[in-house]
């Protein structure tokens, strides 16, 4: 009797155990090794009997820092417009009673500026600006003594004068030229500048007759 009992009870352990050899499955077991990765380790195959080892690593990405100015790399600069307001502030005038504004960006020393000139009555302005902050590098005026107001009537207009200047130069348009009435010795004149293809050309213009007085031309690198 107890020979029976003994043998039914390992046979049902037997048959236990191999149930669950057959059923357990995958058996996980996860560590982190010392960079940081974790580490996932399976133990498979329980109906042969045999251990088969798999591991699989999951790797979190760096996460990148929020850029800063600095690491961007990105320099903005204020605008035109931005410029001629520090200017026409600084020099207490409104830009609808300027005559011959100029406003030129170029590189002075490597630091990228504006070029402002404006007149203003028998004021000449002169102003270079600072592109990146609107720092104020070079201020300068001086009154023109022989300043006429330009609605001063004359028989050769503005307009004529400017034209017969231009025809002069091919290629050359409105926003290349720089004129202005003047009083020489107590004669009306256009005295003027063109800037054109690296050459300036200087002239004077009479402005009772519309003779040409004056043209001279130069390189700009002269």
């Amino acid at each position: 009797m107890k020979k029976k009992l003994f043998t039914a009870v390992t046979a049902a352990f037997l048959a236990l155990s191999v149930t669950a050899c057959g059923t357990s499955g995958t058996q996980s077991k996860t560590s982190t090794d010392p960079s940081g990765t974790t580490i996932t380790q399976s133990v498979l195959d329980g109906s042969s009997g045999q251990n088969a080892n798999t591991a699989s690593a999951v790797v979190t990405p760096d996460v990148p820092s929020q850029p800063t100015e600095t690491q961007s790399g990105q320099v903005s600069e204020i605008t035109e417009e931005q410029a001629k307001q520090i200017a026409f502030e600084h020099a207490q005038v409104q830009e609808a009673d300027l005559t011959n504004l100029k406003v030129k960006k170029d590189y002075e020393d490597g630091v990228s500026i504006y070029e402002i000139e404006f007149h203003s009555g028998a004021k000449e302005y002169e102003y270079d600006i600072k592109a990146d902050d609107g720092q104020i590098l070079k201020t300068d005026y001086e009154i023109d003594e022989d300043y006429v107001d330009p609605s001063t009537q004359t028989a050769i207009s503005e307009a004529d004068a400017r034209a017969s200047a231009l025809a002069r130069v091919d290629g050359a348009s409105d926003s290349d030229i720089r004129i202005k009435l003047e009083k020489d010795d107590g004669r009306l004149i256009y005295e003027g500048k063109i800037i054109y293809n690296n050459v300036e050309y200087e002239f004077e213009i009479d402005a009772e007759t519309g003779d040409f007085l004056k043209w001279e031309q130069d390189s700009v690198f002269d």
